[in-house]
């Protein structure tokens, strides 16, 4: 029987490269056809599929949003797969060669593993790939658990922001990460697109296990991230992208090393203008304009620990901001 496509999970903590790195791949690729990718954002606006999409040549994409694909949308993930091929079918194109699952910062990948179970008749082959940030070393942080959960199932580990971090802090997480996974093959590349090939090369044919269930998995799933709460902000498109900056600032420094991560989209200076504010932790990156052709919605991201709704409402603000929590 003819084997189905690799299914590549990539894994590793918020902010870590894991959007980059495909983009690299897809950028690499004059043709993307044959590559499917799944992004699964915790909140419920789809920055990353939207800056992946600016990447894509013929690229199929689905998104998972609001919510982390590891607690409470594994069966999502499935239908995404099965709808997928079958719409791959139904236009009588070959079988893609490689589907891409981003997961969320938060995901771990023993859960979703243990749902690809359903999709047995789909001959997948696993690939598990997990990002290690060199430049915020994720082993020293509060997402311990969640970090070693994904380094240790990888078989491959991608070293990333290895060009903001002098030669030392490389060869330490190079040694790190050995002593973590020893059987992981370790990509440690400078260059982004050689990064990129060297992370998806298949390690070999290594079919989805077969993984047995309990009546209570799904409800250890949805205790993974008890602390963590992941909240949107909506404001109106005459908000001015450096007002909006100076207030996600507000944000990071009220809020510290509770803050994880912060993804929003704001008006640029033209009306059709879209950047994207990001940050890592308190750390912030360079504002990046979107392409017109990108469609997002206006809106921010917000993921922090021990965080709650009173906590964001008392930081000074820009007007017509409103906030949701979703997690």
């Amino acid at each position: 029987m003819q084997s189905g496509p690799q299914f590549v999970i990539v894994s590793g903590a918020l902010g870590s490269g894991k959007t980059s790195l495909i983009e690299s791949l897809l950028n690499s690729s004059e043709d993307a056809s044959d590559t499917a990718v799944i992004v699964n954002e915790a909140g419920e606006i789809n920055i990353d599929g939207a800056v992946l999409s600016e990447s894509a040549s013929g690229m199929s994409m689905a998104t998972l949003s609001n919510g982390c694909v590891c607690c409470s949308m594994t069966s999502d993930l499935v239908t995404s797969i099965q709808d997928l091929m079958h719409f791959r079918r139904v236009a009588g194109k070959s079988l893609f060669s490689r589907i891409i699952l981003e997961c969320s910062g938060l995901s771990r990948p023993g859960p979703i593993v243990s749902s690809l179970q359903e999709l047995a008749d789909l001959r997948l082959k696993l690939h598990l790939v997990s990002t290690y940030d060199c430049s915020r070393p994720p082993l020293q942080g509060a997402d311990f658990e969640d970090a070693v959960a994904q380094l240790a199932a990888a078989h491959t580990i991608v070293l990333t922001k290895i060009d903001q971090v002098a030669v030392e802090r490389r060869e330490e997480a190079l040694e790190t990460v050995r002593s973590l996974n020893p059987l992981a093959r370790v990509v440690n590349e400078f260059s982004a697109s050689a990064r990129a090939r060297e992370a998806f090369a298949s390690p070999g044919n290594i079919d989805v296990p077969a993984v047995g269930t309990d009546s209570k998995s799904s409800e250890r799933r949805r205790l993974l991230h008890p602390r963590v709460r992941v909240f949107r902000a909506r404001y109106d498109a005459d908000v001015q992208w450096e007002d909006a900056l100076d207030w996600l600032e507000n944000i990071a420094g009220a809020l510290g090393e509770r803050l994880l991560r912060i993804k929003a989209v704001v008006p640029g200076g033209n009306a059709d203008d879209r950047l994207l504010l990001q940050s890592v932790g308190t750390t912030f990156s360079a504002p990046r304009r979107l392409k017109e052709k990108t469609v997002v919605p206006l809106g921010a991201i917000v993921i922090a620990r021990d965080c709650g709704s009173d906590d964001l409402a008392s930081i000074p603000t820009m007007h017509s901001v409103s906030w949701q929590s979703h997690l």
